[in-house]
């Protein structure tokens, strides 16, 4: 969903002034925020991509998710006051439009409708992160690598059981599963040997095992 659902671009130019919106060039590799800094806006991606990381305790980088054109990042700790936990970095040369979160509440005197449907807008986001929060936690629950790799790996195959394709580089992936890329390669292969997949790069093909 995006944020400016039902909101014309007439309407939205009016609104980036309404909620005083300010927007930011990052470069490929720049950090937009790290973990422990306070946030007080709405990030909205214009062009390019962001990627949402956490470190575990070992210090390895966990994936989290890839925010894409017209999706909006950190509205968790704006809402929630709370420090983010995350860390935002672009990996693409993008642009992001900063919603400050005090402005959007105000809605302003003139009593604009696209100000409301703004808000609204932001609420459904939310809870549609918070449903990805819970699948996020459901991959987490599987104790293995290979629970978790074919856990992800489910989501993205096709009904019909042929060859799909994940988002995901290796190395993207290995983050994603919270483990080493060698870790995940050597996961992959045995699973190839055991018959329960076959892959080239990000295009996989699950088989369903033959009971007797």
């Amino acid at each position: 969903m995006n944020i400016f659902d039902n909101i014309s671009e007439s309407e939205k130019h009016l609104l980036y002034k309404c909620v005083k919106a300010v927007l930011k060039h990052y470069k490929k590799g720049e950090i937009v925020f790290c973990a422990d800094e306070n946030i007080d806006s709405i990030c909205y991606v214009i062009e390019g991509n962001i990627e949402l990381t956490k470190n575990d305790y070992d210090g390895n980088e966990i994936l989290l998710t890839r925010i894409g054109n017209g999706e909006t990042f950190a509205e968790t700790f704006v809402c929630a006051g709370t420090k983010s936990i995350v860390q935002a970095k672009s990996i693409d040369d993008t642009k992001i439009l900063f919603l400050n979160f005090n402005n959007i509440l105000n809605i302003c005197s003139q009593n604009c409708i696209f100000h409301k449907k703004l808000l609204e807008n932001l609420i459904s986001i939310i809870a549609q992160k918070n449903l990805f929060l819970q699948d996020r936690l459901e991959m987490f629950s599987h104790k293995t690598l290979k629970e978790r790799i074919l856990y992800l790996l489910t989501k993205y195959k096709s009904a019909d059981n042929s060859v799909f394709e994940i988002p995901y580089t290796r190395e993207q992936m290995a983050k994603y599963l919270g483990v080493n890329r060698s870790a995940l390669s050597r996961e992959l292969s045995k699973l190839k040997s055991e018959k329960l997949l076959d892959f080239h790069k990000n295009s996989f093909k699950l088989f369903v095992k033959k009971t007797s």
